[in-house]
């Protein structure tokens, strides 16, 4: 039997997963490794705790009697890791970190002077978390180890495939959040390089098509996996693409929503003609040949589980299923009369607000735990609701992540957004390990049968249409709320 080793390196831990042609996975196995946090809003993560992980993880999947087609590898993205001659020269810069505000202004103002719009040159709105920003404040505060790289990585995968042996990779995917890919011609931009002070030598080479195979493992594969040398490595997108992969395959056009910790509607689109950022608010990545459009809320399952604590006494999901079930069966469907803003710590859609905090509108004598409940979830569907066109009500919305287990959940998302909701169904099958077997199998030109999760079985969940007529009647005033917070934070401030 022939499998492919999956390996997603995220943001707190590294998963590993058998799987075969046919698309089932056949073992699992997983490792967390800590963040540190620094003054200013710093986010790091050792390197080393990356390998340790995924020697862990991969260790528990067992290989015995499986032929391994190859180590398929993606990650978290966006983080900036300083490759030396035997590995990181510091830990890696997390794309959570905070403080290079300062050099990502004075970078913009760089590029400008020379004409170039960096929004607008990478197709997606520019901060503090552009790994082209990270790399200045380095090389302003440690030009010693900004001298001494051998090259950079985006992400733990990256830095994988390095003491692999297989040399310095990035994928168009991650490479599209680093503030340092022309949107355009999809290579390194010149101009950003050289304003961040970056050597072009220094960046990777980057991948093409959905997974590429970028090397073998050497004789450091036993040391760093278990592994034996002479694997292929396939570098799959950022788990970003990989998870988009994993739900709806390659297909163009089929939107689908993730309620997460945060929460995300996304779709993977032919590219646009002439990458447009002028909104900001939802990244545009490279993926194959097409582009990822993403929209993302920052507090989903964590806005979620943040009222259970507040509105319910620290009730578990399920029991504030059956509260929320209860309610509807003297209710009905519809909306709570609430408008919430789900934003707990400022937010990426359908604003770009990082000081952006949450409300709570149309408190009455008689709301009580249920509504407040109830109308948090709403504010999230709604929130996601605005990245999806209106005039493609109807069409099915694959759903997936933690809070997509939640029936009543699932009800409020199909009304708010007039499109049948499907829930997936299928044991043991994580979307990001899928899609990344699926890059890898495409990239070794394998025979396959892996099937992405959005064609497999699941459960229909379909709007009710008085609900859905009365959640389109709230979604221009909950867009509005949005602009108003925003006011009424700044006054705050001010004050």
């Amino acid at each position: 039997m022939i499998g492919l080793l999956c390996l997603d390196l995220g943001t707190s831990s590294a998963k590993a997963a058998l799987i075969d042609l046919d698309g089932r996975t056949l073992a699992v196995g997983s490792a967390s490794y800590a963040t540190t946090s620094l003054p200013g809003g710093g986010a790091e993560q050792d390197p080393e705790d990356w390998l340790l992980a995924a020697r862990t993880a991969v260790g528990q999947v067992a290989t015995a009697g499986i032929e391994v087609a190859a180590l398929c590898l993606t990650g978290q993205m966006q983080d900036l890791v300083l490759e030396g001659e035997h590995g990181a020269l510091r830990p890696a810069v997390l794309y959570t970190d905070q403080r290079a505000a300062r050099d990502a202004q004075q970078l913009r103002t760089a590029l400008a002077q020379e004409g170039t719009d960096w929004d607008a040159a990478t197709g997606n709105r520019q901060d503090l978390s552009s790994c082209a920003a990270m790399f200045r404040r380095l090389a302003r505060t440690e030009p010693e180890a900004t001298a001494r790289a051998h090259g950079v990585t985006f992400g733990p995968a990256g830095h994988l495939a390095a003491r692999l042996g297989a040399g310095l990779w990035c994928d168009l995917t991650t490479a599209s959040t680093t503030g340092l890919l022309d949107a355009t011609t999809r290579d390194w931009h010149p101009g950003v390089a050289r304003a961040t002070d970056l050597e072009p030598a220094l960046l990777p080479r980057l991948t093409r098509g959905h997974g590429q195979a970028v090397g073998r493992t050497d004789a450091r594969a036993r040391d760093l996996l278990g592994l034996e040398a002479g694997v292929p490595i396939v570098f799959a997108p950022g788990d970003a693409g990989a998870a988009a992969l994993g739900v709806t395959g390659t297909v163009t056009g089929k939107d689908h929503a993730s309620l997460g910790t945060s929460g995300w509607i996304a779709s993977i689109r032919p590219p646009a003609t002439t990458p447009d950022a002028s909104q900001g608010t939802s990244h545009r990545l490279a993926l194959g040949e097409d582009e990822l459009l993403i929209s993302a809320v920052l507090a989903g399952g964590a806005a979620a589980a943040w009222a259970r604590d507040a509105y319910l006494g620290g009730r578990d999901a399920q029991a504030a299923d059956s509260l929320l079930a209860e309610r509807e069966c003297t209710h009905g469907r519809g909306p709570t009369g609430l408008l919430v803003l789900p934003s707990l710590g400022g937010e990426r859609f359908p604003v770009r607000d990082d000081a952006l905090r949450g409300a709570v509108l149309g408190l009455h004598a008689a709301t009580g735990p249920a509504e407040l409940y109830a109308g948090t979830l709403e504010g999230v569907a709604l929130a996601l609701s605005h990245a999806l066109d209106p005039a493609r009500a109807g069409e099915e919305l694959t759903v997936v992540g933690g809070g997509a287990a939640s029936a009543p959940w699932r009800r409020i998302l199909a009304d708010v957004t007039g499109r049948p909701v499907r829930s997936l169904s299928a044991p043991g099958a994580d979307a990001t390990l899928l899609g990344t077997a699926i890059a890898g199998a495409e990239a070794l030109g394998l025979d396959h049968d892996i099937a992405p999760l959005a064609e497999r079985d699941g459960e229909l969940t379909v709007p009710d249409p008085a609900a859905a007529q009365a959640y389109a009647a709230l979604r221009p005033a909950h867009r509005a709320l949005y602009d108003a917070a925003g006011r009424i934070g700044d006054l705050a401030a001010r004050a």
